[in-house]
C-alpha cells in the first residue's frame, strides 16, 4: 500500500492538538521504546536520501522530515519551533510524525475513509479552510513601499516621540489635614525622603519615595499636570486622587522625549499600514458579498440579542436573508450560547453588538462563498483536500480510540473516597453590595431599601461603581479571607437576607445583603462527581492512547533511526 507523503503539516499540528487534549504535556512526555530504536549502519549523512524511519512498507527520509519541519515553522509558535535546534527536540519531532504516519496508515486499512459521514466532514472542514485561504490571498496582495512608510513617518512625528521621563518623589497621605502639614515640614527645611519614609502609605515610602524615572504619560492625569508645571527639586502642593487619598510629588531629574530615528520604527509603520489596508480590503470583500448574496438585516429584531433572556417567539423572527435564505433569530443565538452568559452584556453593549453581528455574518458569508466556488477555489489551493482529508482521516481514528472510553460510577467515587482531602471546602458566603464613593449617598440609598429592600438589585445596576452592579451587586460565592477585612467581618456578622452598611472599604462604602453562608467542611460527592470524572477521563484516555499505540508499532514494525539525524 502506498502512502502520499506530500504534506504533514495539518497532520502533525493536529496531533500535538490531540495528544494535549489526552494529556496536557503529552507532546512532551512520548517515549521511545528502546527494542523499538534500530541503529543503521554508519555511512554519509546528510543526504535528502537518508532513511530516519521504517514502518511497514513506508519510509520517512531527510527530505520528507526536512519539507515537514519546514511546515511546521510555519504554523508552530516560536517556542515550538525553538525545540528543533536541540536534539531532543528533533527526536520528538520524528518520532511524533511517525505516530502520524501511523495513525493515517491505521485509518485507511480500516477504511474510515470510505464513509458517507467521513466525505461529508472532509467537504465541510475543506470549505472553511478553502474560505480562510481564499481571504488570505486576498490579503497577502497588499504590499507597503518604502516611499508610503516614510511619507508616514514625516506627517506623524509626533507619535514616535519618546514622552518625557521624570525622576519621581512621591508621599502619599490619607487626608488633606496631613498633606498640608507635610508641605509646612519641607518648606521650613524637613527631609523628603525621610517624611516619606516615616509617613508616606505609597509603595516607594521604604525607598523615600524614590519612584525611579517614569514617563510622563504613565502617571496618573493629575500627577502628570502637577509635575510638568513644577520645577526641578520643587514641590507640589497636595494633588487630591479621591476623597481619602492626596500626594505631594517633586522631581530631582527630566529627560526631554526626543523623535525616534525612522530605521527604529519602520517596519512597524510598515505593518501598521499594511493591517490597516488588509481591513479595508476585508471589508470591501464582505460588502461585495453582501452585494452578491443579496443580504440584508434587520436591526431591530438584532437588538432584541441584547436581552438576557429570548421568548420563542423572538427566537423565530427572521432577522436576516441571503442567498434566498431567511435566517432567524435562534441561528445567531448559538453563537453567543458559546459565550459565557455573565460577559454577554459587556459584549454586546453599544457596538460590540455591531461587532458580533459582523463578524458572524462575515464568517457566514465567506463560508457561503467558498461552497458555491468549491472546484475553483479548490484548484487555486492543490493543497488543501489532501491535508484536510489526512487530518479527517486521523481524527477519525482518535474519536473510534478514544470516544468509547468512560470512567464508571464506580471509579469516580473510589476517587472521591481515596481522596478526601483534595475536597475540604473552607467556610464560605454568598453574597451582593453596591458600592459607592460618597458616604452620603451610601446612607440615602440605605434609607430607600429601609422602606423598599426588594430594589436592591436594581439600586446596584444604577449606582454601584463595583463592575458586579451590572449583575445586580451579586458576588458570588466566596471564600474567608478573599476580601479585605472591614468587608468580611461585616459578612460574618449580617444577618442573612438582611441590608446592612454602609461599611467604608479602601474602595469606598459598601450596602451589602448576605444570601448565605456555609460553615468548613468536606464537599458533598454529588457537587464534585462531575469534576472528578472530567479529571479521570483524561488520564484513562491517555491510558488507552498509549496502549494502542504500542500495539501500532508492533503492528508496523516500526524502526527509527535517530542516529541519522
Amino acid at each position: 500500500m502506498k502512502l502520499d507523503h506530500q504534506r504533514f503539516s495539518a497532520l502533525f499540528v493536529l496531533l500535538i492538538c490531540a495528544l494535549v487534549s489526552v494529556n496536557n504535556s503529552y507532546a512532551q512526555q512520548m517515549v521511545q521504546q528502546p527494542e523499538l530504536v534500530k541503529v543503521m549502519p554508519s555511512g554519509v549523512k546528510g543526504s535528502p536520501t537518508d532513511v530516519l524511519a521504517e514502518l511497514s512498507d513506508i519510509k520517512i527520509t531527510r527530505d520528507m522530515y526536512d519539507k515537514e519541519v519546514e511546515a511546521f515553522k510555519q504554523v508552530a509558535q516560536p517556542q515550538a519551533t525553538a525545540q528543533l535546534i536541540t536534539p531532543e527536540g528533533r527526536q520528538d519531532f520524528l518520532r511524533q510524525l511517525v505516530e502520524v504516519t501511523m495513525f493515517q496508515k491505521k485509518a485507511q486499512l480500516e477504511n474510515l475513509d470510505k464513509t458517507d459521514a467521513f466525505k461529508t466532514e472532509v467537504h465541510n472542514a475543506a470549505t472553511v479552510v478553502l474560505s480562510m485561504e481564499h481571504m488570505r490571498r486576498l490579503l497577502d496582495k497588499i504590499t507597503v513601499d518604502e516611499a508610503a512608510t516614510k511619507k508616514f513617518y514625516e506627517e506623524n512625528k509626533k507619535s514616535f516621540t519618546e514622552p518625557d521621563q521624570y525622576h519621581l518623589f512621591q508621599i502619599t497621605t490619607d487626608s488633606k489635614d496631613k498633606a498640608d502639614a507635610i508641605v509646612k515640614d519641607i518648606n521650613v527645611g524637613k527631609s523628603f525622603i525621610e517624611i516619606a519614609k516615616a509617613s508616606s502609605l505609597d509603595e516607594s515610602k521604604s525607598n523615600g519615595g524614590d519612584k525611579g524615572f517614569i514617563n510622563i504619560d504613565e502617571i496618573a492625569p493629575e500627577i502628570g499636570a502637577a509635575v510638568s508645571s513644577l520645577e526641578k527639586d520643587k514641590i507640589s502642593a497636595p494633588i487630591k486622587i479621591d476623597e481619602d487619598l492626596f500626594v505631594i510629588v517633586k522631581y530631582t531629574e527630566k529627560k526631554t522625549g526626543e523623535i525616534k530615528p525612522y530605521d527604529t520604527v519602520s517596519s512597524q509603520i510598515r505593518r501598521d499600514i499594511a493591517g490597516e489596508k488588509q481591513i479595508e480590503v476585508f471589508k470591501g470583500e464582505i460588502e461585495r458579498l453582501k452585494k452578491l448574496y443579496n443580504f440584508s438585516l434587520d436591526m431591530k429584531v438584532a437588538e432584541t440579542l441584547r436581552k438576557d433572556k429570548l421568548t420563542e417567539a423572538e427566537l423565530n423572527t427572521v432577522v436576516a436573508k441571503y442567498d434566498g435564505k431567511e435566517i432567524k433569530v435562534s441561528e445567531i443565538y448559538k453563537d453567543l450560547e458559546q459565550i459565557p452568559t455573565f460577559i454577554r452584556p459587556q459584549i454586546l453593549g453599544g457596538e460590540g453588538l455591531n461587532d458580533f453581528l459582523d463578524q458572524h455574518f462575515a464568517r457566514v458569508l465567506s463560508l457561503l462563498d467558498a461552497e458555491k466556488n468549491f472546484d475553483a477555489y479548490s484548484k487555486e489551493n492543490p493543497g488543501v483536500i489532501s491535508d484536510v482529508t489526512r487530518r479527517t482521516l486521523v481524527k477519525s481514528l482518535f474519536d473510534k480510540i478514544l470516544n468509547p472510553v468512560t470512567v464508571s460510577d464506580a471509579e469516580v467515587k473510589e476517587f472521591y473516597n481515596k481522596n478526601l482531602s483534595n475536597f475540604a471546602s473552607p467556610a464560605s458566603m454568598h453574597a451582593h453590595h453596591i458600592l459607592v464613593k460618597e458616604e452620603a449617598e451610601a446612607k440615602k440609598i440605605m434609607e430607600t431599601l429601609a422602606k423598599e429592600p426588594a430594589k436592591f438589585e436594581e439600586i446596584a445596576k444604577t449606582s454601584s461603581t463595583c463592575p458586579s452592579g451590572a449583575q445586580g451587586g451579586d458576588l458570588g460565592t466566596f471564600s474567608e479571607g478573599q476580601m479585605v477585612p472591614e468587608f468580611e467581618n461585616a459578612c460574618k456578622t449580617a444577618e442573612l437576607n438582611k441590608v446592612i452598611g454602609p461599611v467604608k472599604t479602601q474602595f469606598g462604602y459598601h450596602i451589602i445583603r448576605v444570601d448565605s453562608r456555609t460553615p468548613a467542611g468536606t464537599m458533598k460527592f454529588e457537587d464534585v462527581q462531575d469534576n472528578i470524572r472530567k479529571q479521570l477521563l483524561p488520564q484513562k484516555q491517555k491510558e488507552v492512547f498509549d496502549a494502542y499505540v504500542e500495539t501500532l508499532r508492533k503492528e508496523f514494525n516500526v524502526k527509527v533511526y535517530q542516529d541519522n539525524l
